[in-house]
């Protein structure tokens, strides 16, 4: 008999320093709420490693097991008829951290709302992450928000409609085939744009909005919105460190590809003056060119 394929992973990582998002949820509810957050990034990495369901009868069970019940008992765990902040589910301590956690966008609000699942893009890449040596892993199309590149060749996407029915998963190689292929799917890419949009109003110089292509923008999706913000905070500060002589580049240049050198693992601290006045007219008006990036690499690819 077949060994069954591992789902979820023994162990995750957990950040020593907190994102801002976590820290709100402590602050709004104590360790108890921090706790909370934890357990759950227990459940979806050691389940199915990428999500994990939550309805009303999971959350009465999670209520009745850790004792978070809302100001009552432990035996409470909460009623539906009670006004809650997530409509449908028992009013208990529990459902407050989720709906606040989905609030502050450490859940995906769209996936709650759609499938009642709790996921996130950055739960999902390091999860890719994690099992990136593993044979074979199967992730659901619709529960995605990161785009699946052809690097990751043991990867396989389906839809829902193909889980639940595995006769449809031995009939349909083909189509599974061609489903793990895909670039950018419909949700994927409405996530992508959005980010883009938060991070296009925060960037100083905004030309050229139309030039940055549907492919930038899924590139920054996989970033993820906290490094991009941190990457347009450094750069702003480089411009003012050398306001007397340096322009920003147009907006489309930024994030198309002028990002990368202020991600995390790339970010030299740059030096005021550093030397760079002397061709300071040259770097200006160079940087202030827009560029055609998918022409050009379209150019390359035919030579």
């Amino acid at each position: 008999m077949a060994r069954p394929n591992k789902t979820g992973l023994d162990y995750f990582e957990l950040d020593c320093h907190m994102d801002e998002k976590v820290r709100l949820i402590e602050a709004e509810f104590g360790l108890k709420g921090f706790a909370i957050i934890v357990k759950l990034y227990q459940s979806i990495y050691s389940g199915f490693g990428y999500y994990c369901e939550w309805s009303p009868d999971i959350s009465v069970l999670w209520a009745y097991q850790l004792g978070c019940s809302h100001g009552v008992g432990k035996g409470d765990v909460g009623c539906v008829y009670e006004e809650c902040a997530l409509p449908g589910f028992p009013k208990n301590f529990i459902n407050e951290v989720v709906s606040a956690a989905i609030r502050r966008n450490i859940f995906s609000k769209e996936l709650f709302d759609r499938y009642h699942i709790l996921t996130s893009s950055g739960i999902q890449k390091r999860y890719l992450n994690a099992v990136s040596r593993r044979e074979k892993v199967e992730l659901k199309k619709e529960y995605l928000l990161l785009s699946v590149g052809k690097n990751k060749q043991n990867v396989i996407i389906n839809g829902i409609d193909v889980d639940r029915n595995p006769r449809n998963a031995d009939r349909n190689t083909q189509s599974k085939e061609e489903k793990r292929k895909e670039k950018i799917n419909t949700m994927c890419k409405a996530e992508a744009c959005a980010l883009f949009e938060k991070l296009w109003d925060l960037y100083p110089c905004k030309k050229g909005k139309g030039k940055v292509s549907d492919a930038a923008k899924m590139r920054l999706l996989n970033v993820g919105q906290d490094e991009m913000v941190r990457a347009i905070e450094r750069y702003k500060d480089g411009l003012e460190m050398d306001s007397d002589w340096r322009k920003p580049q147009n907006g489309s240049t930024f994030f198309n590809s002028g990002y990368i050198d202020y991600l995390d693992e790339n970010y030299v601290p740059e030096k005021q003056g550093a030397g760079r006045k002397k061709n300071a007219g040259q770097f200006n008006q160079f940087m202030q060119n827009d560029y055609d990036f998918e022409a050009l690499e379209r150019e390359l690819l035919s030579n």
